[in-house]
């Protein structure tokens, strides 16, 4: 009897008061156990099995219906208490317990993209060959993944890849396919054992536990070689500037002004001084494109230390009234400014999505705002020539956008040497979402093999390496900073050149493994 035999055969079945519960238990258990490996809690190794009850669970469902719910309520006990910070932020915004409706409503839409993978799962575990089933079911998982990032309502928080972001050794090989190969090798290593579970008697199951187990080996051998490789390229002194400014409990311009001029001043007197200094989300107090005072200050700033200023600033078009979340890179001299505009936008909180249908329905208990921010157009790598560091060309992605990987490859294709992210992470109110924000920043650096600049209001302000490894850190909820020397490299990784090739690559297999079997059962039959 084969695999798929064994799978559907009446031996499996239970009577129905004792078939549906396990299963469920089942899903729910691997929920609780993927949320345990994530931020905050972090306890990666458990990432790499935590999905094998729930395979079990979907791959013995009784119809594909069944698989799915037994998908989305394990979306429900992964997603729920991840970003649980959701309802505080929301509450935090809007000033009413409401915010909770919030968390509850992108929880039950979310949990969808779970359940679509179980469906998906149940079905291709009946029409793919022994051999290549688990393949196709971790496929499967990584086109689940990469369809959460499109969309108005995209909310790619929490891929299975971001679990192992302490994990240095493994996140390497994501230089040739991006954070969905890693996402692909856990839930591989996840579907093989579960599958081996349903049938230990089975050589061909055991024999595809080992390969797995071989491969995870390999690649993370790999990763300890390319660990111990020194950096290579110039150097640039950065320092990332944490203002330590809760967006509840914002000073007045003029304290804000001169607390930057403090700090700036008092990282510059270190030996060597930074060339580039790197402020917040919307840590201008004002508009430079529209305040003098604003411009001036920047620029003073820029010239007084010999540096390069890079900061976030919300910028208003004077003619279209046209609002844009943005950073600009200041460089000494009376020169305007480097811009950049957010184009990842976070849903409800930079624009209204389906405005014409909520704002009529929820408007009113949320306070919508009147008008949404513009998302800027595709930019190139803020550039420019600095004393003593040459030339930089930073690939600057802005706060929610480090969860787009397609973003910061992007830059790095057009030249970038440097990436920079600022981003305001107060509003989180969340020591867990700081950690998860920072475990996609990380993997944005692996990817691309590039240093990075990460500087937030209250924290995780840090500085990264091409490896991902963290080279300093500003404490948390208060002001301050960090410098040190990072590498500007100009080498272009395989996911830099290519992209989501191994998306694409899942999708294909996904197409063709059903196919390959029926043939093949067609010519024994």
């Amino acid at each position: 009897m084969t695999e798929s035999e064994l799978i559907s055969a009446p031996t499996i079945a239970k009577p129905e008061s004792h078939r549906r519960l396990p299963g469920l238990r089942l899903a729910l258990l691997s929920g609780i156990a993927l949320w345990i490996s994530a931020p905050p809690i972090g306890f990666w190794p458990l990432a790499w099995v935590a999905l094998v009850p729930l395979v079990i669970s979907v791959v013995r469902a009784r119809h594909i219906g069944q698989a799915a719910w037994r998908g989305y309520l394990f979306g429900w006990a992964y997603l729920g208490p991840l970003w649980y910070w959701v309802g505080l932020t929301l509450t935090g915004w809007t000033g009413k317990s409401l915010g909770w409706l919030g968390w509850f409503g992108l929880t039950m839409i979310l949990s969808w993209f779970y359940a679509l993978w179980a469906g998906a799962s149940w079905w291709l575990a009946r029409r793919c060959s022994e051999k290549w089933r688990a393949i196709a079911i971790a496929a499967a998982w990584v086109v689940m993944e990469w369809l959460r990032t499109l969309g108005p309502l995209s909310m790619p928080w929490g891929q299975l890849s971001y679990t192992q972001y302490k994990f240095l050794p493994i996140l390497q090989f994501s230089v040739v396919t991006g954070a969905y190969g890693i996402s692909f090798l856990l839930i591989l290593c996840s579907v093989s054992l579960g599958l081996w579970r349903m049938n230990p008697a089975n050589k061909a199951s055991s024999r595809r536990v080992w390969a797995s187990c071989i491969l995870a080996i390999l690649l993370i051998l790999y990763g300890i070689g390319r660990l111990q490789q020194p950096e290579q390229g110039g150097t640039i002194q950065a320092a990332t500037m944490q203002s330590g400014i809760s967006s509840f409990n914002v000073p007045d311009v003029h304290a804000q002004y001169q607390e930057m001029q403090r700090m700036t001043a008092q990282a510059a007197a270190f030996n060597p001084p930074p060339s580039l200094y790197v402020w917040p989300e919307s840590a201008a107090p004002q508009d430079p494109t529209r305040h003098y005072e604003a411009l001036r200050f920047f620029q003073n700033l820029a010239s007084r230390y010999h540096a390069a200023i890079l900061t976030g600033s919300r910028v208003v078009n004077s003619t279209t009234n046209d609002e844009y979340n943005s950073a600009l890179l200041f460089l000494p001299g009376d020169i305007p400014p480097a811009r950049y505009d957010k184009e990842q936008l976070v849903p409800f909180g930079e624009f209204i999505p389906f405005r014409s249908i909520l704002e009529p329905v929820l408007g009113r208990s949320f306070d919508f705002p009147q008008s949404d921010v513009t998302p800027g157009a595709h930019a190139p790598p803020l550039q420019g020539m600095l004393p003593g560091a040459g030339h930089i060309a930073i690939g600057n992605f802005i706060c929610y956008e480090s969860m787009y990987p397609q973003l910061s490859r992007r830059f790095v294709l057009n030249g970038a040497n440097l990436l920079a992210t600022e981003s305001n992470d107060s509003w989180f109110l969340s020591r867990a979402a700081r950690r998860q924000h920072l475990s996609a920043v990380t993997l944005r650096a692996v990817e691309n093999r590039r240093d990075l600049v990460r500087s937030t209001t209250t924290g995780i302000s840090c500085l990264l390496d091409a490896e991902g490894r963290m080279l300093a850190r500003v404490p948390p909820n208060r002001a301050g900073f960090v410098e040190g020397a990072l590498h500007l490299h100009s080498g272009l990784t395989i996911y830099t050149r290519f992209g989501d090739w191994f998306v694409l690559l899942c999708m294909i297999l996904l197409v063709l493994l059903p196919i390959q079997a029926k043939r093949q059962a067609g010519k024994k039959n």
